[in-house]
């Protein structure tokens, strides 16, 4: 399996490093492109995130591995030993794992988050594309996906939110089902406010208002969603129109109390109306939880769901994990398999041929013999071969990851039973 992967992520590199290799998506076609011709380099793939960059390619030498940090210095516009200290360099079955577990959300900030395996998609695809994976490259796509989906079906990991945002999204999901086409309106730019908007905003919801005491920056973040600023002193009217209301502002007071709510509820004809308060002190009156058809969640109430759920996520990630070790073992000794059928293929045929001609060397001394006498002997000469071929076909099979060391291993078997 000559696979290897050069890397950096949140753990092995600050910020300032890894956003000096980051790669605009638009970039990866062209970057990718430029691996390619690296000499040694068969395939290639990068995966580019806010918390790492790694790149993934197939090669018959580890040779490879020196030109590809070069290659990683040039682009960072540092000097190579600055940028070792904080790379990681996996080899062979290794890389698998490792890109199981990353698509799976096993490697992130936060376990479970489902955003990467989307990420690692477009990566792969983005090298797809262009002709950049080789066979080896589009089989490590493919069951790179597969598993990901195996690991998020069978253990339910990336169902429980563990962020205070996230949290927040999924509650809102509970109560409308599908966030899509609703209205949201953001109380202030705090930047826990700011967190929840753009999960809501992931989820299509149809129109984002934001209200703040500086109109400005209300113009400046309703333009990053695509939004409408609205001034403060009018904020109330958004109460019937929008579902979500998110509460994020400076104020030592509450800034929406229950009667505003009731006459937000009557406009509505009592559709529902989430509110979430991520101020301290607060700024909705908890009164308000009291109200039929208002759901009201604080920030202590998100942080004891995401709290909960992460206990909940550590446990799923253990079954996770389990899956994943089986998978990969199961995808190594596919791809060995693979690679040993021209042997074995060729190793049965010059022993089929030995057998068809030492055979027939004997009926012709034996002279006439029964039908039944034939095929026991047939039977024999058969058996006999296949018992000669089992080990070394089993061997073939189960050969050692390292290329070197199965080609290694193909050429002592092939010149013993004289292949070509």
């Amino acid at each position: 399996m000559p696979l290897l992967l050069v890397g950096v992520n949140h753990r092995t590199a600050p910020v300032e490093v890894r956003e000096r290799l980051s790669i605009a998506e638009a970039k990866l076609p062209e970057l990718i492109r430029s691996l390619t011709h690296l000499p040694g380099v068969e395939g290639a793939s990068i995966v580019s995130t806010c918390n790492r960059v790694e790149i993934v390619v197939s090669s018959p030498s580890e040779d490879v591995i020196e030109t590809v940090v070069n290659w990683m210095a040039d682009r960072a516009n540092t000097a190579r030993e600055d940028l070792e200290k904080h790379l990681y360099v996996l080899r062979y079955a290794d890389v698998v794992k490792h890109l199981f577990r990353v698509t799976s959300g096993l490697d992130s900030m936060i376990v479970g988050e489902p955003q990467i395996a989307g990420q690692v998609k477009k990566a792969f695809m983005a090298a797809q594309e262009i002709g950049a994976l080789d066979p080896l490259l589009n089989q490590v796509f493919e069951n790179t996906m597969r598993v990901a989906k195996k690991v998020r079906t069978d253990t339910g990991i990336g169902e429980h939110a563990v962020s205070i945002p996230y949290a927040a999204v999924e509650l809102a999901k509970k109560i409308f089902g599908e966030l899509k086409g609703l209205q949201v309106l953001l109380l202030g730019a705090g930047e826990m406010g700011e967190l929840t908007a753009e999960h809501l905003a992931a989820q299509e919801v149809r129109q984002i208002f934001v209200a703040n005491k500086t109109y400005e920056r209300a113009l400046a973040l309703a333009e990053r969603f695509h939004g409408s600023a609205v001034q403060f002193s009018s904020f109330e009217e958004h109460l019937a129109t929008c579902d979500i209301v998110i509460a994020s502002t400076a104020a030592p007071h509450y800034v929406i109390e229950t009667d505003q709510v009731d006459r937000a509820l009557s406009a509505r004809k009592m559709r529902s109306l989430f509110l979430i308060d991520l101020s301290v002190p607060r700024n909705v009156d908890p009164e308000i939880s009291q109200i039929e058809g208002a759901y009201l969640y604080n920030i202590d109430d998100l942080q004891h769901v995401a709290d909960a759920n992460l206990e909940l996520r550590q446990k799923k990630a253990g079954q996770a994990e389990e899956i994943i070790v089986r998978e990969v073992e199961s995808f190594r000794k596919r791809l060995i398999a693979q690679d040993a059928v021209p042997t074995i293929l060729e190793l049965q045929q010059r022993l089929e041929t030995i057998r068809a001609a030492e055979l027939d060397k004997c009926l012709r001394r034996l002279g006439p013999i029964s039908a039944e006498q034939r095929s026991a002997i047939e039977q024999l000469t058969t058996q006999m071969v296949n018992k000669i071929l089992h080990y070394p076909i089993l061997q073939l099979k189960e050969s050692p990851e390292e290329p070197q060391e199965r080609e290694t291993l193909r050429q002592t078997i092939r010149k013993i039973f004289g292949l070509r």
